[in-house]
């Protein structure tokens, strides 16, 4: 043990202590109830007029009814269609296994059942809920592993294996796609085979600043989606709208509340006032309720979570994506400089959460503040994402995008140390910045780019802002 200590590095040694206390606080404020801090009535109520056909995403069993059954319950009594799209089957639940199983070490075959288990949960939860079993489709890609389809896994012929299916394609009867492979690429074509035969004019999706992986991932694969199909057919322009599941300050007030409101979390409120929200029913939220008590692999272990959901409304955040500036002056290291050709100073394109989180609060050098984006005259890309202090040797930061061309998808990105991947750049420390650039013609000259940027230490993610789709125009 001493010798393992000797060979974790100092900053390792303070995130991992962070890290403790971290999980002591989470549990103390859940435990310890405190007043909603946001007035429900400043939050516009959602409107269904002038649409015809909703599709909701989850990424697990369960999520489409935590963030919309009363959406869904709305949508129906006012005639639209509804479609739900379950992305992953939640089979890598080890704690659901042991509970539900009585499983210690638990085989494959154990990890599919849960998930054949979890399917028919959903089915049970939407059929409560109105949504007949034609009407929901089973993606079936691999739990927990939405991260590696969109970051290392995206080519066909390199697939993600599931650590828990052992499979590197889906298991399962009900599957979509039964020829897809556990890929980025196969994954963005099932969503845009479903956008392109159902049509949705809304689309709601998990909050980009969900903190499960499986979340956060559905949010960037399906904007990718709508933002290809949207590129393909201009007239095309459905309203898309994201729900929030998983971040420790919310629900505000967890378990069962049912006489009390969801607002948004302050840390997300402070960086955009833009929410809406649904006022259920008696009646729908007792549905609701009813369908959160199918998924029976789950309540013995979330129930307090789940049921913090069974609230008096839904809340949602529209999704607004960016349009590229064009820098007229500044220094391409430090965005604080930055103006157009107007003079005017050159705002964020990206804002982020700060102090949101104890290891974020404690270690401000890895507490992202958001970044900044802009084509400089020489037809770069510049992209600078700013720290709540100085930026450290210490941590590494790393800046991401996918440059849409054509119909062409490329993964670039920068990083403050050294990298070995293909297609990546050095990104350069300046203070309160860490900014890269990217000659718009190695990008393929796109017509648009998907850029996230992420601060790490002791191999593991600090921070990480939302991704954000930015249009370049053509000058």
């Amino acid at each position: 043990m001493r010798a393992m200590l000797k060979s974790i590095s100092r900053y390792e040694k303070i995130l991992l202590i962070l890290l403790l206390l971290s999980l002591a606080i989470f549990i103390a404020r859940a435990l310890s109830p405190t007043p909603a801090s946001i007035d429900l009535t400043s939050i516009t109520p959602i409107s269904l007029a002038d649409h015809q056909r909703l599709l909701i995403l989850a990424p697990h069993c369960d999520d489409e009814t935590l963030g919309s059954a009363g959406l869904i319950q709305a949508a129906l009594r006012a005639g639209l269609q509804v479609r739900v799209v379950i992305a992953t089957n939640g089979d890598g639940y080890l704690f659901a296994i042991m509970q539900d199983f009585h499983k210690i070490y638990p085989r494959p075959a154990d990890f599919i059942r849960l998930g054949k288990l979890r399917q028919q949960e959903s089915l049970a939860a939407l059929y409560l809920l109105g949504v007949k079993p034609a009407h929901v489709i089973f993606l079936s890609y691999p739990d927990r592993g939405t991260p590696a389809l969109w970051n290392d896994h995206w080519a066909s012929d390199a697939p993600y294996r599931s650590p828990f299916s052992e499979d590197s394609k889906s298991p399962y009867p009900l599957t979509y796609d039964p020829h897809s492979v556990y890929a980025g690429q196969d994954y963005l074509a099932d969503l845009s085979s479903i956008l392109a035969d159902y049509r949705p004019d809304l689309i709601v999706f998990p909050h980009p600043q969900d903190v499960h992986p499986d979340h956060w991932g559905l949010n960037v694969f399906t904007r990718l989606a709508v933002t290809m199909a949207k590129h393909v057919d201009p007239a095309y322009t459905p309203t898309e709208f994201t729900y929030l599941v998983h971040r420790p300050d919310f629900p505000e007030v967890k378990g069962l509340e049912p006489l009390e409101p969801l607002v948004p979390p302050p840390a997300l409120y402070r960086t955009s006032q833009n929410w809406y929200r649904l006022d259920l029913t008696s009646s729908d939220e007792s549905r609701k309720d009813q369908a959160l008590q199918q998924y029976r692999s789950q309540l013995p272990l979330l129930r307090g979570l789940m049921e913090s959901f069974i609230r008096i409304n839904e809340l949602f955040a529209p999704v607004q994506d960016a349009v590229l500036p064009e820098l007229g002056r500044g220094d391409a290291q430090d965005p604080s400089t930055w103006t157009d050709s107007s003079g005017r100073s050159i705002p964020m394109i990206q804002t982020d959460p700060v102090a949101d989180f104890i290891t974020r609060d404690a270690i401000p050098a890895g507490d992202l503040v958001g970044f900044y984006a802009a084509r400089d005259a020489q037809d770069n890309l510049l992209i600078c994402s700013q720290t709540r202090e100085n930026a450290i040797a210490g941590l590494t930061y790393s800046i991401r995008l996918k440059a849409l061309s054509g119909e062409a998808i490329t993964a670039f990105h920068a990083e403050t140390r050294q990298t070995t991947k293909p297609a990546g750049q050095v990104a350069r420390r300046n203070g309160l910045f860490i900014c890269a650039s990217f000659p718009l013609t190695d990008l393929g000259d796109p017509w648009a780019v998907f850029v996230g940027v992420n601060s790490a230490g002791g191999c593991r993610v600090m921070d990480e802002t939302a991704w954000q789709m930015i249009y370049i125009k053509k000058p």
